[in-house]
């Protein structure tokens, strides 16, 4: 079970980046509607802000978004370790000039809870990251049985390219120059001091990463124990 935690230091909402991608569910008399929105500011003591979605995104939400509507907020903070933050609040009010923005009021408490089931262990692996259309050589950061951290010169990197939710491969060597294969989807983008880093949700099944673990003398027993926790 994901450790979960209720805080009532609502700060934590600030560490979202502007622009970052929210899910917003509007709670409607009949039911509610979620879609994406991104998150434009916190403002400590007063309120959030997030961009309107569209009128035909909104559907038949659109009605209900106004003055005194309840929405709940859900977004990933992409620092850290990663979590998942959640909260409700009622909608303070909405502008439409110079564009249609939403102010929240603050919520009375955020909930969060760790993304990441298993413990990522740090290394340093090169190894050649392929999508569809798109092949680079990087480095593998850190790994788990789950998911890794594979990093990219961003001069290598099309800035055009939005590699978020795309399958990708990850090919490295081992010690007797056999050729291994991660399958996965890239599900964290993120650019910084001329790197790109992105956090890659894998597809092989535990017996094939355990494998690959031992083959990089990575300690298994790091793993065990926090699944012991």
């Amino acid at each position: 079970m994901l450790k979960s935690q209720t805080s009532v230091d609502v700060s934590i909402i600030s560490q979202l980046p502007t622009g970052s991608t929210v899910d917003i569910e509007v709670i409607m008399p009949a039911g509610s509607k979620r879609l994406k929105t991104e998150f434009v500011g916190y403002m400590s003591g007063q309120y959030i802000i997030l961009n309107c979605p569209s009128a035909q995104r909104l559907g038949a939400a659109l009605d209900y978004v106004k003055e005194g509507t309840y929405v709940v907020v859900r977004a990933v903070l992409e620092q850290g370790d990663g979590q998942i933050i959640a909260y409700k609040s009622m909608i303070k009010a909405v502008t439409t000039h110079p564009t249609k923005l939403i102010f929240l009021f603050l919520p009375r408490a955020v909930q969060s809870y760790q993304l990441r089931e298993q413990v990522r262990i740090p290394t340093l692996i090169p190894a050649v990251f392929n999508t569809s259309d798109h092949s680079e050589v990087g480095v593998i950061k850190d790994i788990s049985l789950s998911g890794l951290q594979f990093d990219l010169h961003s001069d290598d990197v099309c800035p055009n390219t939005d590699l978020k939710e795309q399958d990708c491969e990850i090919l490295l060597e081992g010690k007797q120059n056999q050729q291994f294969k991660l399958n996965g989807e890239i599900c964290r983008v993120k650019q910084k001091e001329g790197l790109v880093m992105l956090g890659i949700k894998l597809k092989n099944d535990q017996t094939f990463m355990e494998a690959i673990m031992k083959e990089y003398l990575i300690d298994l027993s790091v793993l065990q124990a926090d699944q012991k926790e």
